[in-house]
């Protein structure tokens, strides 16, 4: 949505979401921090014209709310349950939902806050389905990674059968995720199997040798897993260590090097660690690297770290990350070890 569309004429209900199954008052406020979209509840919870709102800035509003609103653009957190006074008027509720790149505002007397909760779950849904379409997005562009690698060698040399394989395994993988995003009400369940790390991470890195190479940062394998085999799904696991091979490499300039290293702990666990001599990490930054949507990098999502951390969960495991600034960053994965058929 935009300020820049037409005009409604006055007493227009907007259309689908914002109106039709809403008892309170609802705002969407745009990435611009422009009012989008009012309906006339929310005016009159706000005792605010309607029609001067749309298009509006967020001061423009009590100073309460505006706070908000930034509050959960800033965190592209929910922010719920916060109390507005306005002057002698009974208290609001407001709610501040972010979604892909708007802020979705509900407003109700507070008093009548529990009449609500379905209405909150329903939103709170929406913004889950929008982080998920953009993780997806994101995962596919990692995968794409493969495909540009093999048009550029293909220009210097004739097709070579083993890097065939390696784009025909990473379109499977695109199709699969493809597929998923069509299906955002009822992701795909995981594939679970038995894995064996060591193959899985070198493939891995075979995907991003392009940009090794481009960057002269040498390799440091260092396997030591006995058994190295874990039961997961092998296409989310790869997902989760290309994005940390992703941001080491982009953290490091020329001559960096990046060790890869795996041992089996006392506790049977299976530990892989993935070591960069770059930038390093702000201390201050540290404790929000896995948050959706919290990125240091200019163009960047912050999406990777995110994805990498629930599928490491949702295989049983852990992951934690060590860094400091000008020497490099250390990302370790802890994952249940099994026995090797």
């Amino acid at each position: 949505m935009s300020s820049n569309q037409p005009a409604r004429e006055a007493g227009e209900n907007p259309p689908g979401l914002l109106h039709e199954d809403f008892a309170c008052g609802v705002l969407v406020v745009d990435s611009r921090e422009r009012i989008a979209a009012c309906t006339p509840e929310a005016a009159a919870l706000l005792r605010l014209d309607a029609e001067k709102l749309r298009g509006a800035p967020i001061d423009s509003l009590p100073l309460q709310l505006a706070k908000i609103i930034r509050e959960a653009a800033t965190s592209r957190k929910c922010v719920t349950n916060r109390e507005i006074l306005l002057d002698d008027a009974a208290p609001l509720r407001a709610n501040a939902f972010p979604l892909k790149s708007e802020i979705v505002v509900v407003l109700d007397h507070f008093s009548k806050a529990s009449t609500h909760e379905q209405t909150m779950r329903r939103l709170d849904q929406l913004a889950s389905l929008g982080a998920l379409s953009a993780g997806m997005a994101h995962e596919i562009k990692n995968g794409m990674v493969a495909i540009k690698t093999f048009v550029e060698l293909l220009l210097e040399k004739n097709q070579d059968a083993e890097l065939n394989e390696v784009v025909g395994r990473e379109l499977k993988r695109i199709d699969g995720l493809a597929t998923q995003m069509l299906r955002l009400a009822s992701p795909r369940q995981a594939a679970f199997a038995t894995v064996q790390v060591h193959p899985l991470l070198d493939h891995s890195l075979r995907l991003v040798q392009h940009q090794i190479s481009g960057k002269l940062i040498s390799i440091q394998r260092d396997y030591k897993a006995a058994p190295d085999t874990i039961h997961g799904d092998e296409y989310q696991l790869q997902q989760a260590f290309m994005n940390l091979l992703f941001n080491a490499i982009e953290a490091m300039g020329t001559n960096g090097e990046l060790a890869i290293a795996t041992e089996t702990t006392e506790g049977r666990q299976l530990k892989i660690q993935i070591r960069d001599t770059g930038a390093g990490i702000a201390p201050e930054n540290i404790g929000r690297l896995f948050e959706p949507f919290f990125t240091t990098k200019k163009n960047g999502t912050g999406l990777g770290l995110a994805i990498s951390q629930r599928i490491v969960n949702e295989h049983g495991g852990a992951i934690s990350a060590k860094s400091e600034v000008n020497k490099g960053s250390t990302f370790t994965i802890l994952l249940p070890a099994t026995v090797s058929l």
